[in-house]
């Protein structure tokens, strides 16, 4: 089959353009003749008639010709021609977004996301539109599309965040504006903490939203240090409605303070980080984990398996390390550097003493 032309896809446009015309006019309750829609659109009788019958048989348009009245109009008020089509290559896709929308459903973000689907979405029952486009959400089958049962996503619902803490944290970020609120700190024996933030990013990690920025220290309110807070933890947010200006990116933007893939978190300098990489790890050592990353066989004096490889790389985000890789247990071991080398065997001690 010939490609389509630029020429084509002009017409094409032009066409699809003619049927929103006709859609708005009908939107009105009126009768439109040949006659009127000719000169409206600017078009011949013929093309007209194409138009018509396209948005009739191709788009399910309630749309007939009136004899009383002379002219054509919608039989439902409920019909509306669609904004935006989604092929059928593309429905998985489609479907796959919208169960990600499921992540947020316990944020102010949930609604307005599915808003923008549903203006997507092509608002009458049909099986149908195209040849190749289709409508599954208000398709009238009863059973699912395939892609729906087929092509699944594992839930991890986050925290509930209540829609007003959300509306104060996006205010705070957009007018630069500083937050007191009450703190729940796990180290504190969840005791509430008047805390006070010159937030800078709302980061969503691992099924948690973030708040980081310039905060003041719980035991020392008058010093100032970067911390980041669990949002959900976050209560009775007060704006202080007293500018203040941000630093330079490298010390606030996540994606360029940060080294390393590892979340949300970071923690000290940036230094060489070395792991062995053996058994049931194997297979995650192939993860992006940092730009400068290396792999080579490890032949150290260390106890090993006989596939352990030595991975290499620079971070500044002990905390996310250690929670990704201190749960493979002897298939990951820790080199350097010495200060999460001690942490792990803190760790592991600790564990012992319940066995």
């Amino acid at each position: 089959m010939a490609k389509e032309s630029k020429e084509d896809t002009r017409q094409s446009g032009k066409e699809i353009f003619r049927l929103f015309q006709l859609d708005a006019l009908f939107q009105e309750e009126k009768y439109y003749s040949i006659d009127d829609l000719t000169q409206r659109l600017e078009v011949s009788a013929a093309t007209l008639n194409r138009d018509l019958r396209r948005l009739k048989d191709n788009y399910n348009a309630p749309l007939e010709y009136n004899r009383t009245y002379g002219g054509y109009h919608y039989t439902s008020r409920l019909y509306k021609f669609p904004a935006v089509f989604v092929t059928e290559e593309e429905m998985p896709a489609y479907g796959i977004v919208m169960k990600l929308f499921e992540i947020f459903q316990n944020t102010p973000l949930y609604s307005p996301l599915l808003n923008i689907c549903e203006n997507f979405e092509y608002p009458v029952k049909s099986e149908m539109i195209d040849v190749n486009q289709i409508n599954f959400k208000n398709s009238h089958l009863q059973e699912k599309q395939w892609f729906e049962t087929r092509i699944v996503m594992a839930k991890r619902v986050p925290d509930t965040v209540d829609e007003e803490v959300w509306k104060t944290i996006l205010c705070a970020l957009k007018d630069n504006y500083p937050l007191q609120f009450d703190y729940e700190s796990v180290n504190n024996n969840q005791e509430s903490e008047n805390r006070t933030i010159e937030p800078w990013q709302l980061i969503f990690d691992r099924e948690q939203w973030y708040l980081t920025g310039m905060a003041s220290k719980w035991d020392k309110p008058d010093e100032k240090t970067e911390r980041t807070f669990v949002v959900p933890r976050m209560k009775n947010l007060r704006l202080i409605k007293k500018h203040f200006s941000l630093p330079a990116e490298a010390e606030w933007m996540h994606e360029k303070y940060t080294l390393g893939f590892f979340g949300v978190q970071t923690n000290g300098e940036k230094e060489l980080c070395k792991f062995i990489f053996q058994g049931s790890a194997l297979y995650y050592a192939q993860a992006d984990f940092a730009p400068d990353k290396q792999i080579q066989k490890y032949t150290g004096p260390i106890p090993h398996k006989d596939d352990a490889i030595l991975v290499t790389f620079t971070s500044n985000q002990w905390p996310g390390i250690f929670r990704d890789f201190f749960s493979y247990g002897g298939d990951i071991i820790p080199l350097a550097p010495e200060k999460l080398v001690q942490k792990w065997k803190a760790k592991v001690q600790d564990m012992v003493k319940y066995l």
